[in-house]
C-alpha cells in the first residue's frame, strides 16, 4: 500500500542531507569561534590553526584517494591483461585449427589433382 506522504527515502536525498548537515556544522562552528570571548589575535590564531588542520586533512584524503585510484587502475590493468592473454590463446587455438583444416584441404586437393592427372 502506498502512502500519500513521501519522505524521500532515496539514496540521493541522504547525500543531500549529509552535505547540508556538514555545511551547517561548519557555519555553526565558525559562528561560535567568531563570537567566543577571545581577543582578535587569539581568534585569528585559532582560525589559522583550524585552517591548517583542514588543509592537512584534505591533503591526507587526497593522498588516500590517489593511492586507491592507483590500486584500482593497477587491478584493472591486470584484469585487462589477463583477458587479453585468454583472448590471444583462444585466437591462437582457432588459428591452429584453421591452418590444419586448410592444410588438410590443400593435401586433399593435391591428391585429387594427382589422381586426375594420372588417370588422363
Amino acid at each position: 500500500m502506498s502512502s500519500k506522504f513521501d519522505f524521500g527515502h532515496d539514496e540521493d536525498s541522504n547525500g543531500g542531507f549529509a552535505l547540508g548537515f556538514l555545511i551547517g556544522a561548519t557555519v555553526g562552528a565558525l559562528a561560535a569561534i567568531l563570537y567566543a570571548p577571545k581577543s582578535g589575535v587569539e581568534t585569528r590564531q585559532h582560525l589559522k590553526d583550524l585552517a591548517d588542520q583542514q588543509k592537512d586533512n584534505l591533503k591526507n584524503q587526497w593522498e588516500e584517494t590517489k593511492a586507491k585510484a592507483a590500486d584500482a587502475a593497477e587491478l584493472a590493468k591486470e584484469k585487462l591483461n589477463s583477458i587479453a592473454d585468454q583472448a590471444r590463446g583462444t585466437v591462437d587455438t582457432y588459428a591452429d585449427k584453421a591452418k590444419g583444416a586448410v592444410d588438410n584441404a590443400a593435401d586433399e586437393a593435391k591428391t585429387t589433382a594427382d589422381k586426375f592427372q594420372n588417370r588422363y
